[in-house]
């Protein structure tokens, strides 16, 4: 018998993925997790899910799975504007919880989620944006850069990534995501999550937002003959200032008139870094510094991602059945996705 029995709400892009996910790791000696049952609005990708994956229960209506005695635990991979609905229902029915990011589409919702969440001190409450991030290679290899004071003390970090397409030409049944209301935002609000999670998890979360400068635009591509009525933005920018003197420049864009590779720059008093923290991308952190006579030195570092399995799900999955478990604690709890999304409510604001 599996050890924990899963249930999934969403059968589009990225429950696809938490299927796929869940089945791999039933192929080991130790059957961990099981997906018992499968929730969406539509009835067809219901279907399609239990008959592909072999789940013994498919439901339009995610109230008659939270009430099933064989589930333990639910991931939530529903349009955003769905999650804190749903994860509050969840909670209430004792289940234990994935919220995909981002967890919230507003303020308002994140208390509500929050006020909940603490309520019930025993139930394992995931949010998702740890895992591109905080479980793979690149973040304790850059951390531990960072911790050894080889860049001395950080006083700057500059990202950007800028790309001219936008969601919906990625994902063509993602119109959801083309509107503030169902996705909170346009690329700040799907990949701020991720960026901020790296970035100030490597400062071990302590840097507390002071000030903020941005803009933001919308009004770039015309893609009204995609989906009508969408209002995220295209690109913009932000210019922090954090407590203990770091400042932190940051700018996206999806739909912007420019491509841009991912790439992160950390400066500090002693020396600095320039890589692209996404597993996919190059696994080279450059380091540049001075050496004893105080001329310039560059050092390219390799970060080992030969034991990364290549789909940063798995680890995530496997990250929350440790937690299942009692062996690990969330490396993002919703306390502190809570942070991130402040600080991008206030980029957008």
């Amino acid at each position: 018998m599996p050890e924990f029995r899963i249930g999934i709400i969403g059968a589009g892009m990225y429950g696809r993925n938490y299927l796929e996910t869940f089945r791999s790791l039933q192929s080991g000696p130790r059957k961990r997790a099981q997906v018992t049952w499968v929730a969406s609005a539509s009835e067809a990708s219901v279907k399609a899910a239990v008959e592909a994956y072999g789940i013994p229960h498919g439901t339009c209506d995610y109230r008659e799975m939270l009430q099933a005695p064989d589930v333990d635990a639910v991931v939530i991979s529903s349009p955003p504007d769905t999650h804190v609905p749903m994860a509050l229902d969840a909670l209430r029915a004792g289940k234990h919880l994935v919220v995909e990011k981002p967890m919230a589409v507003s303020r308002d919702e994140v208390q509500a989620l929050l006020a909940e969440v603490k309520k019930r001190p025993k139930q394992v409450v995931l949010e998702a944006s740890c895992r591109h991030t905080r479980l793979q290679p690149k973040y304790p290899f850059i951390k531990n850069l960072i911790e050894s004071g080889r860049l001395g003390k950080v006083y700057h970090i500059h990202h950007n990534h800028l790309y001219p397409m936008t969601f919906i030409e990625y994902n063509p049944k993602g119109a959801w995501a083309m509107k503030k209301a169902s996705a909170g935002g346009g690329p700040f609000f799907d990949w701020g999550v991720y960026d901020l999670s790296f970035h100030l998890g490597l400062l071990d979360d302590q840097p507390e937002l002071i000030a903020v400068r941005k803009f933001h635009r919308r009004d770039l591509r015309d893609l009204s003959a995609l989906v009508p009525g969408t209002d995220i933005e295209q690109h913009g920018a932000a210019w922090m200032e954090f407590s203990g003197g770091l400042t932190y420049y940051y700018e996206r864009g999806a739909g912007v008139f420019c491509d841009v590779p991912n790439e992160t720059r950390i400066y500090g008093t002693k020396g600095s870094l320039r890589f692209a923290f996404p597993s996919w991308e190059s696994a080279t952190v450059d380091f540049y510094g001075a050496d004893a006579e105080s001329k310039p030195v560059h050092e390219t570092l390799t970060v080992d991602m030969s034991a990364h399995p290549g789909n940063d799900n798995i680890p995530f999955v496997e990250h929350f059945l440790d937690c299942l478990e009692g062996k690990a604690e969330p490396m993002m709890p919703v306390e502190r996705a809570a942070k991130h999304l402040e600080i991008l409510f206030k980029i957008l604001d």
